[in-house]
């Protein structure tokens, strides 16, 4: 199964070679951008040393003890994440109802969607009562594995009291215990805790290789594979769901804004505006501002560099867009610039409609030059 891993080359020799040799550090630090293949890895890898095949590739994915891994019902399997609060008694009940139905809508979101990601309803955080009930779990023999697993995903959300609390246990880990942190700030971890643990950098994912995954994996069509890995950039999660809604409203949204600049239609421009006010909060018109950045750059590309362009599977809108085909590179320019500093001013809350509206006349000026 470490073979479905795309990207990470040196990762997977690693453990691979820790599993076959069965010489494994007690703690690991995973740390890398998001979407760059963490979680997966560290779940393998637990599969791995605990598989029951006699294949030389490990983890199977088929045996009894892989199965119950990828199903999160080992019972050496300990998995952390930041929650709401759960009310979590010392034996790992949840007494809190709500905080038990948002628990096992994620688990069930990271078994069969983990591209996905869950909200919760209230704030989250790994919660001192998550670790003093691991504290307790791992006081207690194993179970039915050869080693106990513990994942804990996100580990820089551990406040300063859960960390310490942490550490106690990391200090002086049991036997035959591998534990795992996975985060993507690094920098945010108790420097007591980064230096006791074995550290595993991810790489970023190519556009190239995300492509192949989601041509390969996930049967997107080649020219969407191609435009949502260039979108996401290193991140495969959301190149995932890029591909799965290559018509998202957002994206639609960006390439009729355009639309309208390039008309300089302004009276149907505060019409959408009006429609879309309820919908676009900061963080939607942050990722609009995104979208319209790829897509400007796909129009200054698109005379001297076509194989570049982002959007392939839009080339028939973008074509329309660059008009005359005139040289649009120091409007492009001008555009990015303006759209960074717009991004800024949504951070220090400023009016989303102002924001809108410099935008939309920002787009028309890069149109017309």
């Amino acid at each position: 199964m470490f073979r479905n891993i795309k990207g990470q080359d040196q990762v997977v020799q690693l453990l691979t070679t820790q599993i076959n040799n069965d010489r494994v550090a007690q703690a690991y630090l995973f740390h890398g951008s998001d979407g760059v293949g963490k979680f997966i890895t560290a779940l393998y890898f637990g599969m791995g040393l605990n598989c029951l095949s006699s294949n030389e590739f490990r983890p199977c994915g088929v045996c009894s003890s892989c199965r119950k891994f990828l199903a999160f019902e080992h019972t050496d399997f300990s998995y952390l994440f930041p929650s709401v609060r759960l009310d979590l008694s010392l034996d790992g009940e949840i007494k809190n109802a709500d905080g038990l139905k948002q628990y096992e809508a994620f688990i069930r979101n990271k078994i069969e969607n983990p591209w996905l990601d869950f909200s919760w309803d209230g704030s989250t955080e790994i919660r001192k009562e998550s670790v003093l009930m691991l504290s307790k779990r791992l006081e207690m023999s194993s179970m039915e594995a050869r080693y106990r697993i513990v994942i804990i995903e996100d580990a820089e959300q551990m406040n300063n009291t859960t960390a310490n609390a942490f550490l106690k246990k990391l200090e002086e880990p049991p036997s035959q215990t591998v534990i795992i942190l996975i985060t993507e700030r690094l920098s945010m971890l108790l420097p007591t805790i980064i230096s006791r643990c074995q550290q595993v950098y991810f790489k970023p994912l190519s556009p190239a290789t995300i492509e192949t995954i989601l041509s390969d994996n996930f049967d997107v069509e080649s020219a969407i594979a191609r435009t949502a890995a260039r979108i996401a950039g290193s991140n495969l999660k959301q190149a995932i769901r890029i591909a799965h809604d290559s018509s998202s409203q957002i994206r639609d949204l960006a390439f009729s804004l355009a639309e309208l600049a390039f008309r300089k239609d302004e009276l149907s421009f505060y019409n959408l505006l009006t429609k879309q006010r309820d919908f676009l909060n900061a963080g939607k018109t942050q990722e609009l501002i995104k979208y319209l950045c790829i897509l400007v750059n796909d129009l200054a590309l698109l005379p001297s560099n076509p194989d570049l362009i982002t959007n392939v599977d839009r080339m028939e809108q973008i074509t329309q867009l660059a008009g005359s085909g005139s040289d649009l590179t120091e409007q492009a320019r001008n555009f990015l610039i303006y759209s960074e500093d717009l991004n800024r001013k949504i951070t220090g809350n400023v009016n989303l409609s102002l924001i809108l509206i410099g935008l939309f006349h920002a787009l028309t000026d890069c149109l017309h030059p």
